[in-house]
Formats: C-alpha cells, structure tokens, sequence
C-alpha cells in the first residue's frame, strides 16, 4: 500500500509543473468568475497493480485467475556446493608413493570411517614409476592397475630392462620426463583401495620376485565425480535477510493477512538424502523486535529430495503456513525483515549401507519466498511519507485557492488523511485540513471480501489569509494516511487488480486585481 501514497500525494498537489504565468493556467479552462480562475489539473485512473508496477528481481506482484494480488519477497540461500568434500578427498591423496613389494598390493583410500568409495573419476594427476632390475639377466615387467580405467583399457606399464652388470647404479625403466597423464581415468575400488599388480618375468617368461627399490609415484591427484558411502555432513549455507518494504512508511495500527506463506524452494544435486536444517527463520518487526517463527520443521528440519541420476537436479517445496507455524501470528506484527539460516545435513541417518554421489560441480541452493496475499482486515494502518513542493513561490497575488478532490474509488479500503506544510528545516507552517477527512471511503464488501460498489467522495480544502500566507514558505508536505477496512477493520477484504481508483482534482484560484 505504500505505492497509493506517492499517487495520492501527487494527486493532492497540483505538481510542480502547472507553474506557469496565471494567464497560462486561465487558458485550460475559460470559465471565469470576478478574480477567479477555475482550473482542471488531473483526472486519473489508476488500478492497484498499476500503482505499484514492476518493483525489481526480489520484490514482485502476482495476480491469481480470480484477480487476487500477492507481495512476495524473496531471498536466495548463497549457493553451497560440493567443494569442501572434494577439498579433503584431495588432499588425502595429493601425493602418493607406493613401494612396489609383492606382487599384489593396495593403495587404501578411505582414510576413515566416514569414507568409503566406490568409484572415483580422475580430474587430473601425474604418475611416474622407478622400476630397477637387479638380476644379471634383461627382465621383462609389466605394472598394472586393473581398476583404474581410460575409456574401458587398464592403466598398463610395460617394458624390458637390461641386466645388471653388478655394479654402479641398476638399470631401470623409468619415466620423469613423461610421466602418465591421469586424466580422464576411472577408478574402481573394492575393498575402498586401488590394487597395483606387478609382474616380472626373464626372457623364457619365468616368474621372478620383486626387485627392491621399485615404486609409483603419484602426484597432484584430484577428483570431480565420487560414488559410494560419502559420509555425514553439514553443509553451512549461511545467514541472510529479506526486506520487507510493505511497512516501510508505518506509524501504528494493525494489519492482518489471512494465510501468509514462507515457502522455501530448494534444489539439489547432492546424490544422497539430505535434510534441510532451519537454524534461523525469524521476523524483524518495525520496532526492531526479533520474533522467532515455530513450527515442527524448525525444530526437526525437513526432507529434500535428491536426484537419482548424476547431472539431474531434484526440487522441494516445503511451505510454512498457518497449519504448521506460528507464521499468522508473526507476519501480523508489522515485520520489515525476514531473517533466515538454511543449512543442509547430508546422509542424516548416517546410514553406512548408503551408497551416493557426489560431482565437483555439485550444489544445493534455497529460495525464500515471503507472500502477503492482499485478502485481510486492516485497523489504523497508518503510513506516512513526505513531499517536496515549492507551489506559492511564483504567485504572490493568489489570495484564496481551493484546492477540489474528488475520488471514485473501488477499493474496499477507508483512508484518512492528516497532513502538515513544512518549512525548509522541518517546522510545521499549516494542516492540511482541521480535522481528519473521510477521503477515500472503501466500497462495501460481500461474504467472499469483493467490493461492491464505486464510492464516490468529494472534499474541498479552502487555504486563504494567514493558512494560505503560512505555506507560502512550505517546502514540503507530510501525509499520514490511516487505512482500515470497515466497520472498525473488522471484515476480510479482497485487493484484487481490476479495482481502481480515479482522481479528479482541481482549483479554484482567487487573485487580487490591481
């Protein structure tokens, strides 16, 4: 409602505009008695949806098939992905050096209980192997990695060495030059380790032991894609606040909407279950008062789905409404800001029959959508905003001007208007009016909150002698609209896009005639 009162502010002056020479304003109307000149200067219709246009990305309006309108706020959790898990899984396996000793052996790789992979795709890594030969005769070797995989070919190394000659240093088949590009590689880990085979044989391919002194190295070994049992954890997704701009202007009184929503809106392609914990789902009301909103999936967190297929991304909706918070009550309390903390717990049964995935690139982010559906009650709604005018500083001879505002309304809202002239420093100069005024009665309502009618309501405001000497200096103006459904804000009213509002305003402007 905060949009009407720029509208009507600008309807009530006559803008800064229709400043020009008196003879030029007597010329859009020819109608003149004595030294008065009649003067049209608006007639406006406008609807609500009109008044408040597109707001921007976190702010908007929507419109139900039946007309209703509804404010949604909106807020986004920062993106949270799978970087931490991947952060830890590499560094646990940034370098490797595996001593060739049998010829079988593992190379662990789940660090702890919380771990256990499956599969683990390669983003990048080098390998280098020293592969001596201490026997007197040349040797063939083969060094294999049966379970890490280049499009479906084991990870293979082959080579003859040359027979030691029994001293200096051993001949070896070697790679520092060019070392095996990881790239790319799949690997699969039974038992949660990769295997090495190494096999070395003389020229008539019998079986020799191992040489002592042979190694792999691998270095700078990291990952983007993980299946299998990845644990439990939290993911932080940090704290933010939504504003609500709808009180902005508010001085006092109450207002209540029949069915607020929070509704939160998650997506994930987190390849596990997981669970939304809502560490902070709070209003801030216009006195500063931060109020707690309550509700099972605050204490306990609720369910979002995951995706079952690597790539795809799963969406939740979960609504906070009057059936499961306290949500009427709060957002009834005037609130300028939603303050809220969306964490996610992956794996919440810490279950280690589990088996996920995990990508690089993986994500879960949350959108916080706060909706005042325009269909309530209203007592004393009371906004204020200030306008600059500067009307009086070109027409010294205006003696008397009467100022005519007459409103068509379909809005099933009653206003009143209170209003002061201000100087250049705040001070107050003259009312707009002696008393309160019945400017724009609302339409009465049926049984569903539809207006009835158009109610139509006039009011002239007559500023002459020392009133009108006193906003002469006026800079501004300061309006105080009360709004309230009838009957003391007691029935529920619908604010819907085809009801309007048309302004006519006019003057009436004396001079003196020397």
């Amino acid at each position: 409602m905060k949009y009407i009162l720029p509208a009507l502010a600008a309807l009530l002056l006559f803008v800064s505009g229709c400043q020009e020479s008196l003879e030029e304003l007597g010329r859009v109307d020819d109608t003149r008695f004595r030294a008065e000149y009649a003067l049209p200067l608006l007639d406006s219709r406008v609807t609500l949806d009109e008044l408040i246009g597109d707001v921007d990305d976190n702010v908007s309006v929507s419109i139900d098939p039946d007309g209703l309108l509804r404010f949604r706020y909106s807020g986004t959790v920062p993106e949270v992905g799978a970087g931490m898990f991947f952060d830890r899984l590499n560094e646990l396996v940034a370098g490797l050096f595996v001593p060739v000793t049998s010829n079988r052996q593992a190379i662990p790789f789940s660090g702890n209980e919380q771990f256990g992979p499956d599969e683990l795709h390669v983003k990048g890594g080098l390998l280098t192997y020293s592969l001596p030969n201490s026997y007197d005769e040349p040797v063939n070797v083969e060094v294999s990695i049966p379970e890490a995989t280049l499009d479906g070919v084991p990870l293979t190394i082959t080579g003859s060495i040359p027979a030691y000659e029994g001293t200096g240093p051993r001949p070896a088949l070697t790679n520092p030059e060019d070392p095996v590009d990881l790239a790319g590689y799949i690997m699969r880990l039974p038992q949660d380790s990769l295997f090495v085979e190494y096999r070395l044989t003389d020229a008539e391919g019998n079986e020799l032991e191992t040489v002592d002194g042979s190694a792999i190295v691998i270095t700078g070994l990291n990952f983007d894609y993980v299946e299998g049992f990845i644990g439990q954890e939290v993911y932080p997704g940090g704290r933010d606040t939504i504003f609500v701009d709808f009180f902005e202007n508010y001085l006092g009184g109450e207002v209540f909407f029949v069915n607020p929503t929070i509704t939160m809106t998650l997506e994930n392609s987190f390849g596990l279950p997981a669970k939304a914990l809502v560490d902070v789902l709070s209003i801030i009301d216009v006195n500063g008062n931060e109020l707690p909103i309550e509700g099972p999936a605050i204490d306990d967190g609720f369910d979002f789905d995951f995706p079952t297929v690597p790539g795809d991304i799963a969406t939740t909706t979960f609504v906070f409404d009057t059936s499961n918070s306290n949500i009427d009550e709060i957002l009834s309390s005037q609130p300028v800001a939603v303050d809220y903390e969306v964490n996610a717990l992956i794996n919440p049964d810490n279950d280690t029959e589990l088996d996920g995935f995990l990508s690089d690139t993986a994500f879960y982010r949350a959108r916080v959508d706060v909706e005042l559906p325009l269909y309530g009650n209203a007592d004393n709604f009371t906004i204020r905003d200030t306008f600059p005018i500067n009307i009086m500083d070109d027409y010294e001879s205006i003696t008397e001007v009467t100022f005519r505002l007459t409103t068509e309304n379909s809005l099933p809202l009653d206003v009143e208007i209170t209003g002061v002239f201000l100087d250049s420093l705040g001070n107050v100069l003259a009312a707009l009016s002696a008393e309160e005024l019945n400017l724009i009665r609302g339409s009465a309502v049926d049984a569903n909150g539809n207006p009835l009618e158009v109610v139509e309501t006039t009011n002239d405001l007559v500023f002459g002698g020392e009133r009108l000497e006193a906003i002469r200096e006026a800079a501004s103006l300061a309006i105080v609209l009360d709004f309230s459904t009838s009957e003391g804000g007691t029935p529920f009213v619908r604010v819907t896009n085809d009801q309007a509002l048309r302004v006519l305003l006019g003057a009436i402007v004396t001079v003196d005639r020397l």
